[in-house]
């Protein structure tokens, strides 16, 4: 399997975010207990910068594509923010081999380059920033594709590292067919999408840990976020349950 990761973030304490997807892609191969033979699976990666205007010439290749978070928003006038969602939609639709995954930036620019179309829309969350680490309520309808991390449980819930201030708006029925909102909490009701065997996403990031947010709230230290805020960012998280998702996704 190869990947093209879309980098859009600069290093977090001298961690890239490519170094984190691959561990977090390692981790959901130990946890995937679909797959009894992870072990054997070579998988190969190539890093593109985006925000250098950097992408792939060529998608015969690729079997999968990662967008990670980014510090912008994807209605933010940069040119390389407008070909990533030319390219997204060059690849949902000419290249259906290609799997799509994209986490907080990466979730919302997916949103925005395939379902704008249909009424979906990137917008700030009029209740305010989702910090620290929160549960989400999984759908049943997208856990019925995942049975095998449900253990019987239809109404599942784990918990996720967050930072954003953005969210994917989706007004009743605007989705169309074979698309589903994979959870939601009291303060983000889409919390990832998802249609099968070509799109994931996760509004939280599963791949930061409580030192990588945390180090991230201490460089940017916006003053609307309170104690609380910072403080939720210090708890256990459930990031291997949403890696074992994400490796089934990518290997189904």
């Amino acid at each position: 399997m190869h990947i093209a990761i879309f980098n859009c973030l600069k290093p977090i304490q001298g961690r890239t975010c490519p170094e984190m997807f691959k561990n977090l892609i390692q981790r959901g191969l130990g946890y995937n207990t679909e797959h009894p033979d992870t072990s054997n699976i070579a998988i190969t990666y190539e890093i593109y910068n985006c925000a250098a205007d950097e992408f792939p010439t060529s998608f015969a290749d690729i079997n999968a594509i990662i967008i990670t978070g980014s510090s912008k928003s994807t209605y933010d006038p940069y040119p390389w923010i407008k070909r990533m969602q030319d390219v997204l939609r060059d690849v949902y639709n000419n290249h259906p081999h290609v799997k799509l995954f994209g986490s907080c930036f990466g979730h919302q620019v997916i949103a925005s380059a395939l379902l704008e179309d249909c009424g979906v829309r990137i917008e700030k969350n009029p209740k305010g920033w989702e910090i620290g680490v929160h549960g989400v309520h999984f759908e049943p309808e997208f856990l019925r594709y995942f049975q095998q991390f449900t253990n019987e449980d239809i109404t599942i819930q784990r918990k996720l590292q967050f930072i954003h201030q953005d969210k994917v708006a989706v007004s009743d029925e605007s989705l169309p067919p074979g698309w589903i909102v994979m959870g939601r909490n009291d303060i983000c009701d889409v919390q990832g999408l998802f249609q099968p065997n070509r799109v994931l996403t996760y509004q939280g990031h599963a791949e930061f840990d409580r030192t990588t947010t945390k180090a991230v709230l201490e460089k940017v230290n916006n003053p609307a976020w309170s104690k609380e805020d910072r403080e939720a960012a210090d708890q256990m998280d459930d990031a291997d349950y949403y890696a074992g998702i994400l490796v089934h996704f990518l290997l189904g």
